[in-house]
């Protein structure tokens, strides 16, 4: 059975069993994966009614580093020093692992689910892929500005130097460069925040997506609200019912063409109130509408489109309501009406702080740009009925409080678990702690982000390839953020605990990854199919190499 274990806290398992550590793994880290969801979630309830700058700027880049730096920290810190020197190779393994999945497996993934076809001049083509396995002629074009975050990147990642360059010369026990290494990577991080929130424009797209996603579930509120006569939108089956839906676009259609015009769509808008005649931002909803529902660009909205558009937007509706059910049950505040309430209606709540996301500065590009927001994404409408009051800014507010305060708590709690978990596999299977770490715990500390900048990038639009590679969290953002928060915080452990530097094939191996994708991304706005392979090439080359390097004694 080996040496028996120590529980963590005094009430957390362990094991010291392959199976065991196993269960444990994959226990610690749905919790984990659980915490880093709630991180996101509240984090984009805040940018829906606050102002983009702190929450986009500072906020978000934290919140999306927080899971990984926790079990960066707890890898190396209690216990005697000999203990802490063997497990901070979690610790560097959570380090490389989350840069190098960034790196590879979001970057390559979102490339190959975001390409379209390439026109003539080498240009994305948005929503357009007929040539599916032509690897040369199809691909994603980035905006201008997606660039920066590449540059940010690479130069990031020289941070690494004021630590590995003493190692290089033989002196690995430099605990006055991991000191100076940890303040000037927290300087940096300071710096990267200031300049995200003085910097509008990638900031300006997120509260884009925040309000399109509230158009669409006022669409839906509005839309259930006009079919009452005709029925109920949902069938007894929970799905979309036809002959409402039929219903109401008749009643919109009216010159009895077969298809919804943008004059129509106009009367469409101010009939359900969901717009004012003369209001500045008719225009751009109509635009809105248009981009959502007319698929194959006609200027008109036929039967199917409709029908096929809608059923989207309501199956998003659906899916929040049903996570608010979840939330509510958990909490035992859901009562017996509301638990049925999915199977019979839609929404019909008025449109919550409408105005806030209506104004001019905040959607000024909003009208050339095209619909940039994914369906799985989370509204702040509470799925309630027509009689309840719409939340107010302040309860969407102390919601996004009570999912940061809980995922907070929830990735602080089970860090420690986990790395306990991942160092019981270790001795268990005799696979290094480092290895292990490397492909577990960036998967379950970042898998939400992985899945969402993949779904994101399945619009095959510009906006949200670019958006994907350089927001604050999913790509470029993400790995500058391990570059100077996760590897400050890492570089104080090394400190505090008195460890040696004897990282130098892992540093290597992630300053190369990113020195490449980096570049990659710094000479090219448009990516041909052809180099996600090549990119996603480089998570099992990363390993091998750390392995070949560690075999020739490159400590």
């Amino acid at each position: 059975m080996g040496e028996a274990c120590e529980e963590t806290y005094g009430v957390f398992p362990c094991s010291t069993t392959l199976p065991g550590t196993i269960v444990l793994m994959l226990a610690y880290g749905f919790m984990l994966l659980q915490g880093a969801n709630l991180l996101s979630d509240g984090s984009e309830l805040l940018l829906e009614v606050l102002n983009p700058g702190i929450i986009g700027g500072l906020l978000l880049p934290i919140l999306g580093a927080l899971p990984d730096a926790l079990i960066i920290v707890v890898s190396g810190l209690g216990g005697t020093r000999e203990e802490a020197a063997e497990q901070v190779s979690v610790g560097v393994g959570t380090l490389a692992g989350s840069t190098i999945m960034l790196l590879t497996i979001a970057w390559g993934g979102s490339l190959l689910v975001g390409r379209c076809d390439l026109n003539e001049r080498g240009k994305a083509i948005n929503k357009k892929l007929t040539r599916k396995f032509d690897a040369m002629g199809t691909g994603v074009t980035t905006d201008k500005f997606t660039s920066s975050g590449a540059v940010i990147m690479v130069a990031t990642v020289l941070l690494y130097a004021i630590v590995q360059v003493p190692a290089f010369l033989g002196n690995k026990e430099d605990y006055m460069a991991s000191l100076i290494g940890s303040i000037v990577c927290l300087i940096t991080l300071c710096a990267y925040c200031i300049f995200q929130v003085a910097y509008p424009e990638l900031q300006r797209r997120k509260m884009d997506r925040a309000r399109h996603r509230q158009w669409r579930h006022a669409g839906v509120r509005a839309l259930a609200q006009h079919a009452q006569p005709f029925g109920s939108m949902l069938n007894d089956a929970g799905g979309i019912n036809d002959d409402v839906v039929e219903g109401l676009f008749t009643s919109f259609d009216s010159n009895g063409d077969g298809s919804i015009d943008e004059n129509e769509l106009k009367g469409l808008l101010l009939g359900l109130c969901i717009s004012t005649d003369g209001s500045s931002s008719l225009g751009r909803e109509v635009d809105f509408w248009m981009r959502e529902f007319d698929a194959d660009r006609s200027g008109c909205i036929t039967y199917e489109e409709f029908r096929k558009q809608l059923s989207r937007w309501i199956a998003e509706k659906q899916k929040q309501h049903e996570e608010d059910v979840r939330l509510r049950r958990s909490g035992k505040k859901l009562d017996h009406l509301e638990s049925r309430r999915s199977e019979v209606s839609i929404d019909l709540d008025p449109l919550l702080s409408r105005h806030h996301f209506t104004e001019d500065e905040e959607a000024a590009e909003a009208a050339d740009e095209d619909a940039d927001e994914d369906g799985s994404d989370d509204d702040n409408g509470d799925a309630g009925d027509g009689a309840k009051e719409p939340p107010t800014p302040r309860a969407i507010i102390s919601k996004a409080a009570v999912k940061l305060l809980i995922g907070t708590a929830a990735c602080a709690l089970f860090s420690d678990p986990m790395v306990e978990a991942v160092s019981g596999f270790s001795k268990a299977s005799g696979i290094p702690a480092f290895y292990v770490a490397f492909c577990v715990t960036p998967f379950a500390s970042n898998a939400s982000e992985l899945v969402s900048s993949i779904i994101f990038a399945s619009r095959k639009q510009k906006k949200n390839i670019s958006l994907t590679f350089s927001q604050a969290r999913p790509v470029y953002g993400a790995v500058t953020m391990n570059n100077t928060m996760c590897l400050g915080l890492f570089l104080l452990v090394m400190h505090i605990q008195r460890l040696p530097w004897t990282y130098s094939s892992e540093v290597l191996v992630t300053v190369g990854a990113t020195a490449l994708v980096g570049l990659l991304g710094y000479t090219h706005t448009t990516f041909r199919t052809f180099w996600a392979f090549p990119v996603l090439a480089l998570y099992p080359l990363s390993i091998i190499a750390v392995w070949g390097l560690d075999t020739l004694g490159f400590k």
